[in-house]
């Protein structure tokens, strides 16, 4: 008889090492897959939270808890000229007008211990002096064009002398106050009755009041609005009792 071949030995598949090449490498790369998947998360989401307004502000409005709301956006390089979400800054002044959902810019308030006491005082314009539709709320600068009148002069600009009547003809209209809160346009009893004149409510500072009432006796008044953008402050420029 002849010997039966011997069968071949099974081979049996090695348990993997710690230390096994590809097995690190695929842990590496899970890793990597990890961490830059994180930062793409990360630097996708710079979004950041402030405050704004929930209805329209006007100038000189005092901020109340429910006029604000936090809202995230994207501001990019801009984060710091607006007011960050935190403790809400009620009981500041809006400086100029906001829109209902504006972001609420840092430059746009006054702290509450600064002068935000106002006074109420009527102007009138002639018809045709003041923009048409001017709404409650609106921004305007006045301006008057004196009347040249016997020994008449005109009021000083800031940093001037009193100006000769001379002067005052080739110097025309004046700046008076700008940046003024209108609060009441009293049309109904102006020119639909006859009158050649409209009654303006304007929102005033009270060292405002003595130039504004001079100037209404000097000549003419004209109110000229102030796009929103440009919105600020009112303050007396150029007639006098600016004390």
């Amino acid at each position: 008889m002849s010997d039966t071949p011997a069968s071949p030995r099974a081979s049996r598949l090695a348990t993997p090492g710690w230390l096994d090449g590809r097995l690190v490498l695929g842990v590496l790369l899970v890793l990597v897959s990890v961490v830059v998947g994180a930062r793409v998360l990360s630097s996708a989401d710079r979004s950041t939270s402030v405050y704004a307004v929930t209805r329209d502000l006007a100038a000189g409005s005092v901020l109340e808890a429910g006029d604000l709301e936090q809202v995230r956006v994207r501001l990019f390089d801009n984060a710091d000229e607006y007011v960050a979400a935190g403790a809400p800054p009620v009981g500041y002044v809006v400086r100029r007008g906001l829109g209902a959902g504006e972001l609420l810019p840092l430059g746009a308030l006054s702290p509450p211990d600064d002068d935000v006491d106002f006074r109420e005082v009527t102007v009138p314009v002639e018809v045709g002096h003041l923009p048409p539709g001017l709404p409650a709320g609106a921004q305007v600068d006045v301006w008057v064009t004196p009347e040249v009148a016997g020994d008449q002069q005109a009021p000083p600009a800031d940093g001037e002398e009193q100006a000769t009547t001379d002067e005052l003809e080739l110097r025309g209209a004046q700046l008076v106050l700008q940046g003024v809160t209108v609060l009441d346009v009293q049309a109904e009893g102006g020119a639909f009755s006859g009158s050649t004149s409209i009654p303006v409510v304007l929102q005033v500072r009270p060292t405002d009041v003595s130039g504004l009432v001079s100037a209404m006796s000097l000549g003419r008044i004209d109110l000229v609005r102030v796009p929103r953008a440009a919105e600020g402050s009112g303050r007396l420029d150029a007639a006098g009792g600016s004390g």
